[in-house]
């Protein structure tokens, strides 16, 4: 009987791990000669729209780094729903970098909905959009509403209107409204030039021109104010994705004057700084991100009861309810109204749905957000600090959208001086910071 055994050979595992571990490896650092650069999907944007975002050179190894950076630049422009990028091998062992791109919905044929604003309730809206007029990147808006607001008006915008990063945006319209909390209807006629410039990737400037209309007519009053308004903002920006950086910062400072015409002697100046900072917590998997916010906004001038900002929308203390008439005649929140203030915001963003396009040419993804926020606001800055702090905790979601890139809904609970509110819905469109 022969006997047969079968030796074992300890060192296969370890080759095979290698073996592996080599093949991606080499996936993973992959760095042919990029030979021609490519673009696909575009079917309305034309090619120079891309070209100008595109900074990969040519005939120099992959540089993978600033090819991800080429991706988040032509998905920052907005008007596609998703973009990616691959490296095509060729036979002479160099590659293409290809770009593939699916276009957003572009345009609305004109159309009725209805809509939501915090300050001014419901309305129907009827609108024509063309997002990406021409394929050059440019927008045009003709539209109109009936409802919490009588609207109508024509926008455009043009980022690169003279040449590099240099843009162009006018808007001329009217709007008729009801004050959210004092017993006032407004009547706005406004026409408003805007010309921007970029210095380099993350300086961003723009300098404005308003002309502006605005009467408040109340039951036992009535004030108009016609004036001049120009305005000037600075940004210095360096965040990632536009719609949701995961990385960089947004450091804003922005002067709004307003000279007054008729009467002559009346003059407001507001000046509102905002400072960002974002990072992705984990390294793996769906997107985990710390977003951090500090703003600051002061007035000098004429404080009259009808610029009066407060706390509890969407864009400052969340968690409170709108506040209307009857709150604010009588007094019981006063701590929530003022001229200049100071607030800060803490979020935590999770990546549920990564962001797609759909077969319908649109944009899908979902981010479910943890906030906390705090506040002190008031009539005269020397006056902060004796003011105590206005608290709002709370959860909401944010959808990629066509057009307007972010829809917003939160929902949370105010806090102060020992007292939870019983809370309070809110909508947006955009990240609130």
């Amino acid at each position: 009987m022969v006997k047969i055994i079968l030796k074992k050979r300890p060192y296969i595992g370890l080759f095979l791990f290698t073996l592996l571990f080599t093949t991606v490896y080499a996936q993973d650092h992959y760095k042919p000669v990029i030979s021609s650069i490519q673009y696909i999907g575009n079917t309305k944007t034309q090619d120079f729209i891309l070209e100008r975002e595109i900074h990969h050179p040519i005939n120099v190894f992959l540089d993978s780094t600033t090819a991800k950076e080429d991706r988040n630049r032509l998905d920052n422009l907005g008007i596609f729903s998703e973009v990616t990028w691959k490296v095509v091998p060729l036979e002479d062992e160099t590659a293409i970098l290809m770009f593939t791109v699916i276009e957003s919905i572009q345009r609305t044929p004109p159309v009725a909905f209805p809509t939501y604003s915090e300050d001014t309730g419901w309305s129907v809206v009827g609108l024509w959009i063309i997002n990406n007029f021409q394929g050059r990147d440019r927008s045009f808006a003709v539209g109109g509403s009936l409802g919490g607001e009588d609207t109508y008006g024509i926008s455009f915008s043009d980022p690169w209107m003279f040449g590099d990063h240099v843009s162009l945006s006018f808007n001329l319209g009217r709007t008729l409204y009801g004050h959210s909390f004092l017993e006032q209807d407004i009547d706005v006629n406004s026409l408003y030039i805007n010309l921007g410039k970029w210095f380099g990737s993350a300086i961003k400037t723009s300098f404005g021109l308003e002309i502006e209309s605005k009467k408040f007519s109340g039951p036992d009053s009535k004030n108009d104010f016609f004036y001049f308004s120009p305005t000037a903002t600075i940004k210095y920006d360096t965040r990632d994705i536009f719609w949701n950086p995961s990385k960089g910062v947004l450091f804003s400072q922005n002067i709004y004057h307003r000279e007054g015409i008729d009467p002559k002697d009346w003059s407001i100046t507001l000046w509102a700084q905002s400072y960002s900072w974002y990072y992705k917590i984990n390294n793996k998997g769906k997107d985990l991100i710390l977003a951090l916010n500090g703003s600051l906004s002061r007035k000098i001038g004429n404080k009259d009861e009808y610029w009066l900002d407060y706390f509890g929308n969407s864009m400052t203390i969340r968690g409170w309810k709108l506040p209307d008439s009857d709150l604010y005649y009588s007094g019981k929140e006063a701590f929530r109204f003022g001229h200049e203030s100071v607030h800060g915001s803490l979020e935590l963003r999770k990546e549920v749905i990564p962001k797609h396009a759909t077969s319908f040419g649109a944009e899908l993804g979902l981010l479910v957000t943890l906030f906390a926020d705090v506040g002190m606001i008031s009539n005269n800055w020397n006056e902060i600090n004796d003011q105590m702090p206005i608290y709002g905790i709370g959860s909401g979601i944010r959808i990629p959208f066509p057009m307007v890139g972010v829809i917003r809904l939160d929902y949370g609970w105010g806090y102060r001086d020992g007292v939870w509110n019983s809370g309070a819905i809110h909508w947006g469109v955009g990240q609130k910071f």
